[in-house]
């Protein structure tokens, strides 16, 4: 049959700008990942476990755990005309702190504030400050608020970012220590003379029924009261539990949210997030009904009760696993995280960034935004929680390894 040329001006380039309308539709709704920064050991450092903090000027601040000249390094991003330099703030001494995998904090005078498992005065752990030095353009000096003690009347081995009160006060968390069995601690530290501070310790956990060994940082709802999780003990069989922390007159009163089961989630290593209506989220690495991992959520309930409700089970790894960083939200409602697994080159998965959005009915929809390839251009072994610069608009996040030199990454993504 001869082709029909009648209208050959017309219908084909109407149909190429049908097709370009289209890719460029989907180009717009299709998230897009950019790699901002491959680490490379020596002298800077590499490997990054923790996450990201902004301040108001959008420059980006982490750790890495070695890389130095093998000590640990705090780092920072700056925003230049699309392009991203790279500065080393600070390389530790031992007498500093060692084996930092926690994210920052930035205070409104720009001060860093941060934790190390290992190192300070007794090699068990510190929490610091980096504040840009007024006298140094350019420089920035660290100073050790506390180091923990070796011994039961502390905790030891902070393992997540510290917080901050409206006093300026530091709040955190360790997952060894403390005089109830080893069991760690909720400590605060308070600000007295320039330069000086001193410790108090919150909360002892007295291991088990009442949880252990808490990794995750807290939050501050907004009477003043701390919540947190820890990824074991409970009532349950040792799968963690979700618990608040009410100041009395005399003392700071622990009670447990939520003791996990197993089949509803195990082992939350990660922290908790509020919504607007006081609702609480989070993760859990293990448990649930494929064994990988869960999103949950936990709403106040009469009589004090809380009631959980899980809203995603992750399936074995497939679309991500393993989920061990805090989520965070969006002004419209949506949640977002990381998880370590994932259909990949990597063993069990090279790690996802994924995106939850609720419906009308209550319902989640999971999708990833990003699964990581260990590729040059990419990254692998996602450990740390995502942040959205103020507009939004974009997620920020390390990867461990991966990247130009398959040694950790810092990258950026447009939901």
């Amino acid at each position: 049959m001869q082709r029909n040329n009648s209208y050959p001006t017309l219908r084909w380039p109407y149909a190429s700008l049908c097709f370009i309308v289209l890719l460029a539709c989907y180009a717009s709704a299709a998230p897009r990942f950019r790699l901002l920064y491959s680490f490379k050991c020596n002298p800077g450092g590499c490997g990054p476990n923790g996450g990201l903090a902004l301040d108001p000027f959008g420059n980006l601040y982490g750790t890495t755990p070695g890389g130095g000249n093998d000590n640990a390094t705090i780092f920072r991003l700056a925003p230049s005309s699309g392009r991203w330099t790279y500065t080393l703030l600070h390389t530790f001494t031992l007498a500093e702190g060692s084996a930092i995998v926690a994210s920052l904090t930035v205070d409104h005078s720009g001060n860093l504030y941060g934790t190390s498992i290992n190192g300070g005065a007794h090699d068990v752990g510190s929490v610091f400050e980096l504040s840009p030095d007024a006298l140094t353009p350019g420089g920035w000096t660290l100073q050790v608020l506390h180091s923990f003690l070796n011994s039961h009347a502390d905790g030891q081995g902070p393992w997540d970012k510290v917080i901050l009160d409206r006093a300026g006060n530091v709040y955190g968390t360790t997952r060894d220590g403390g005089s109830e069995a080893a069991g760690g601690v909720v400590f605060e530290l308070t600000r007295g003379s320039p330069g000086d501070w001193s410790e108090d310790i919150l909360y002892d956990f007295p291991f088990y029924k009442r949880g252990c060994c808490p990794y995750a940082e807290l939050i501050f709802d907004a009477a003043g009261n701390l919540y947190g999780t820890t990824p074991g003990g409970g009532t349950g069989n040792g799968d963690g539990v979700v618990f608040k922390l009410t100041h009395t007159a005399s003392e700071w009163k622990e009670t447990l949210l939520h003791s996990f089961q197993g089949t509803d989630g195990s082992q939350p290593m990660g922290g908790l997030v509020f919504d607007a209506e006081g609702n609480l989220y989070g993760t859990t690495a293990e448990g649930g009904k494929n064994g990988s991992g869960t999103v949950f959520k936990l709403a106040p309930a009469q009589g004090g009760r809380w009631k959980r409700t899980i809203l995603y089970d992750f399936p074995l790894f497939k679309n991500g696993g393993g989920p061990a960083s805090t989520l965070v939200f969006d002004k419209a409602g949506n949640l977002y995280g990381t998880a370590v697994g994932g259909i990949g080159p990597c063993p069990s998965g090279c790690g996802v960034v994924f995106e939850m959005s609720p419906d009308s009915n209550g319902k989640w929809t999971y999708t990833v935004l990003h699964r990581f390839t260990d590729a040059t251009n990419d990254g692998a072994e996602v450990f740390s929680g995502v942040v959205f610069d103020k507009t939004e608009k974009h997620l920020y996040g390390t990867t461990a390894f991966g990247g130009t030199y398959n040694q950790g990454t810092v990258y950026e993504i447009t939901p």
